[in-house]
């Protein structure tokens, strides 16, 4: 039996089973506060040399979102591993399953209800074995990069292999692992208070983890540099090429005059493209695109890379743009469901063909090995022209100076006529910074809505469910929809919806939304009842006719002039857009619902 290794000031290679007991500590209490304390606990033991993986399976990941590599398994395959690793039949397992609703838990279930010596016979081992955590970390990251032929018996093998060694409790969160969803309830957010109480007594020092954390999208390289070389460090981790920026979101506003006054009657404005925003990382020849979420989409975008190399005038730099399908002959950008198609990962060279796109940029993040994110917009903007040329298939966003209201309405009726969404405000102020992961009002955007009485949409998380009937038999018929709470780290309900979507819609959220099935997720804040729940992951965009005082729904709840009362939007429309590059915790927030409920 492997015992966990001491290191230096008595800390520890933190063993897995201990780290499997503070989750199901975390599962079982939905105080925050508590929360933190149990997991900075855990934190505080490790002697750091992997306290990385650790920060990162606690998040449910092997590796950060822009490496692209996941650990998902299809339900059927975690099932045979487990048939395999216990001895009893799928069909016995299924119906645990069918009976609980957790594989995690059903893993736990099967393995603590059966017999020592039946397992004994079985596994062939003494005892169950004591792995550290990177033990556990290689053996699924082995299960993930497994591939080509054979590659799911190999996978299948290697698991049951895993779960026939370990206690229930361990085989519990190995299976939400692969099944991609741990359960515990903790988000980034706590993950990096945690970590800053473990290693610095303070929960305060949590803003300098923060910051790192946006400008290198990275909690292994983060949480490692904390325990290797202190809080220092990390104050001085800034922008590296190839390691996405947590990108900066913009406040809304409602009308010409709202905008003008957010920025003391001037600022500049640039058209809002409807297409995929990116951030592009050069460094010599190569070149890599991340999405808004920080998603690698390189290989998607081929044509773009080339783009890139023949308009670049340095070498080493990352910009950021909006990547629009476009229509060369009538020089007009085309709808976003067009460039939507561009995001999938096979037919590429043919949706080259059929989907031509152009880029137009806007922002400097990095260039001249300095990071400019510190620089105000101005500044930037200037830089920018600086970095790249301009050709027929990569613009500058359109932009101008603007200091009386007609001014931006004339601008923002031209965006329309160009087949914008609308136009951007933007600080023109020696503060006009480049906040990395923040949702500030150096930024606005601004829409104008015809029909909707709410002149803005709405970007909301699918949080559950109800089973569908007569046509939608089969398929789910209607959507319980939440925003974020970014203080809170929790997603909160703000309506329902069952229209605006076409069979192709459904059948399509049925395919999506099937494997992320879940019990209620602890960080729901919900009083309505949902037959089906699911994990956070697929952000709609939705309009609505006005928003309402509720004592059903939760959104900004305890933030109005009645603590009971929430927020709801009424008659909800889906507009057809599913926001594949917006993680859930870049929907639409709280805030931005009770600012906008306000105005009303």
């Amino acid at each position: 039996m492997k015992k966990a290794r001491k290191g230096n000031l008595g800390l520890i290679k933190v063993r897995f089973k201990d780290l499997c007991e503070c989750y199901f500590s975390l599962e079982n209490t939905q105080k925050k506060l508590e929360m933190v304390d149990i997991l900075a606990n855990t934190l505080s033991k490790s002697d750091g040399s992997e306290i990385g993986k650790i920060a990162l399976l606690t998040l449910g990941k092997l590796y950060p979102d822009f490496v692209g590599i996941e650990l998902m398994l299809a339900e059927k395959m975690a099932i045979k591993a487990l048939a395999l690793a216990t001895g009893k039949s799928e069909k016995n397992i299924l119906r645990f399953l069918e009976e609980i609703g957790d594989l995690g838990k059903t893993a736990h279930k099967i393995l603590d209800n059966k017999s020592q010596s039946t397992l004994l016979a079985f596994t062939n081992q003494k005892e169950t074995e004591e792995y550290d955590v990177v033990d556990v970390w290689k053996i699924l990251d082995t299960i993930s990069q497994t591939s080509g032929e054979g590659s799911a018996d190999k996978k299948i093998r290697i698991l049951s292999g895993l779960l026939s060694k370990v206690t229930p409790l361990e085989a519990r969160y190995i299976s939400r692992l692969v099944a991609g969803n741990l359960r515990t309830g903790v988000a980034v957010q706590l993950l990096l208070e945690a970590l800053s109480k473990a290693k610095t007594g303070t929960r305060e020092n949590k803003l300098f983890l923060e910051r790192a954390y946006n400008r290198c999208s990275d909690l292994d390289y983060v949480s490692s540099v904390l325990y290797k070389e202190g809080l220092e460090a990390v104050k001085e981790i800034e922008v590296t090429v190839f390691s996405p920026i947590k990108v900066m979101l913009a406040q809304r506003v409602s009308n010409s005059e709202e905008l003008l006054e957010r920025f003391n009657g001037k600022c500049s404005l640039e058209y809002k493209y409807d297409g995929l925003r990116v951030q592009i990382h050069k460094k010599e020849n190569k070149v890599k695109l991340f999405s808004r979420s920080t998603e690698n989409i390189t290989k998607q975008f081929p044509d773009v890379i080339d783009f890139i190399n023949n308009a670049a005038l340095e070498n080493e730099f990352i910009i950021e743009g909006e990547i629009v399908a476009f229509d060369h002959e009538k020089e007009a950008i085309l709808p976003f469901q067009y460039v939507s198609q561009r995001k999938r990962k096979h037919d590429i060279d043919q949706k080259i063909r059929e989907i031509p796109v152009r880029i137009f940029l806007f922002d400097v993040l990095y260039s001249n090995n300095t990071s400019r994110l510190d620089c105000s917009y101005l500044e930037r903007r200037k830089n920018l022209q600086k970095i790249v040329r301009e050709t027929n298939n990569i613009k500058f966003s359109h932009q101008t100076i603007a200091d009386n209201s007609d001014e931006i309405d004339t601008f923002l009726h031209q965006a329309l006529q160009d087949n914008c969404e609308g136009i951007m405000g933007k600080s023109i102020g020696e503060d006009s910074v480049y906040q990395a992961g923040a949702r500030g009002w150096n930024w606005v955007k601004y829409k104008a809505g015809y029909d909707a009485k709410l002149s803005d949409s709405f970007d909301l998380v699918i949080l559950g469910a109800e089973h569908g009937k007569g046509k939608r038999a089969g398929k789910y018929g209607t959507f319980l929809l939440g925003c974020y709470d970014q203080i809170e780290g929790i997603y909160q309900t703000f309506t329902r919806i069952g229209t605006g979507f076409s069979d192709e819609d459904l059948a399509f959220f049925f395919q999506e939304l099937k494997p992320l099935e879940s019990e209620k997720p602890k960080e729901y804040q919900s009083d309505v009842e949902s037959s089906i729940w699911f994990y956070p992951k697929i952000v709609i965009e939705v309009t609505g006719d006005e928003i309402t005082r509720s004592q059903m729904h939760t959104c900004s709840r305890g933030l109005l002039e009645n603590d009971k009362d929430g927020l709801a939007l009424r008659f909800p429309r889906f507009t057809g857009r599913t926001v594949h590059d917006k993680a859930p915790e870049q929907a639409t927030t709280n805030d931005e619902i009770r600012t906008i409920y306000l105005k009303q």
